[in-house]
Parts: C-alpha cells; sequence; structure tokens
C-alpha cells in the first residue's frame, strides 16, 4: 500500500520515506500519511499511522520510540523538529482513490476545490468510488453528486457514533516528541 505525503515538501527524500514505512511494518503497523509543516523554530513531522482494528495508544508510542531512533539517523533531517505519531481517527481523511474505494458504503463529509451544481460542502453516503470519480448520495440535498478525486480539497469518514463500539468517546491516540540535531 502508498503511503500518503506530499514527497515534495518532506525534508528527507523518497528512501527515508520507504524506510519509515518499512520499519513500522515491521511492527504490524502501515503509514498511513506523512507530513512536514515548518514552523519559526522548528518543524513539525507527523507520522498517521494504522492497523487491522485499529491503533491504540501503546502502538503510538511503540513507533514514536522506534521512529525517533531510526530519525536520528537520518543526516537529511538535521534541523530542529517535533515528531507527532497519531492514528486516523474515527474522522479520518481519505487521501487516495484507494482510500474512497476502501470506504465506500461509509458516511463521509467532502469539501471541493469548486462548487458541483452550486455544492462545495457534500455530507451522505460514498455510493461509489471508479475510476477517477466518486458518487455520494448526499444527505441534506437529497441527490446524488459525482465528483472527480481531483475536485476533493478535503474528505473525511464521519464517524458513526452510536455503532463505533465507544459511546462517542473514543480518543485519537497520539504521541509527541520534540527532536533537533545540535550543530
Amino acid at each position: 500500500m502508498e503511503t500518503r505525503s506530499n514527497q515534495a515538501t518532506l525534508p528527507f527524500g523518497t528512501e527515508t520515506s520507504s524506510a519509515l514505512a518499512s520499519l513500522l511494518a515491521r511492527q504490524g503497523l502501515e503509514l498511513y500519511h506523512v507530513d512536514w509543516r515548518q514552523g519559526r523554530s522548528r518543524g513539525v513531522l507527523s507520522l498517521t499511522i494504522d492497523r487491522e482494528g485499529g491503533v491504540s495508544l501503546a502502538d503510538c508510542e511503540e513507533a514514536t520510540r522506534a521512529v525517533d531512533a531510526f530519525l536520528e539517523t537520518v543526516e537529511e533531517l538535521s534541523s530542529p523538529y517535533v515528531l507527532e505519531v497519531s492514528s486516523p481517527g474515527l474522522d479520518r481523511q481519505l487521501y487516495t482513490p484507494e482510500d474512497f474505494r476502501r470506504f465506500t458504503g461509509s458516511r463521509v463529509r467532502l469539501r471541493l476545490w469548486k462548487p458541483v451544481d452550486g455544492s462545495a460542502n457534500l455530507k451522505g453516503l460514498l455510493e461509489t468510488a471508479d475510476g477517477e470519480q466518486v458518487t455520494i448520495l448526499d444527505e441534506d440535498q437529497r441527490r446524488r453528486y459525482t465528483v472527480r478525486f481531483g475536485d476533493v480539497k478535503v474528505a473525511r469518514l464521519v464517524p458513526d457514533y452510536e455503532n463505533d463500539g465507544t459511546g462517542g468517546v473514543s480518543g485519537k491516540p497520539d504521541t509527541t516528541r520534540t527532536r533537533g540535531r545540535k550543530k
């Protein structure tokens, strides 16, 4: 499975990204998404991990320790940064056509780059994800919208708190570590 990231914004190359994915795979985890945000004094490297059956806080802690030790050896990453490791959460973001196919039949919320038939925000059942487009049965407008993947700015699952087994109390496991190298 591909790792979701904008490789061009990361402070390291595809080799390091692949090594991170392999490291986590050995722990039975999928590297679901990688993001880098540059702040004033340090960057923030966010890793989203996943596994069949969900991610626990212990999974995030173990992944943080393993990734932190690995990143200390990465020469490309020489400036100070904060490492964040978290689960996708119940309202996970969908990044790729594969994500949309995986969650066909789920409720989603889409924010579009430009309106389709006058609507830039859609919420409803993800009916299909085929080729280069998705079909949403919008629950507010009570109509179907077919949208190209490229027109989707942000897509997220809509949690079903009544049926997720947590009673709506589920959190998003997350661990954060500040790291950096001295020159």
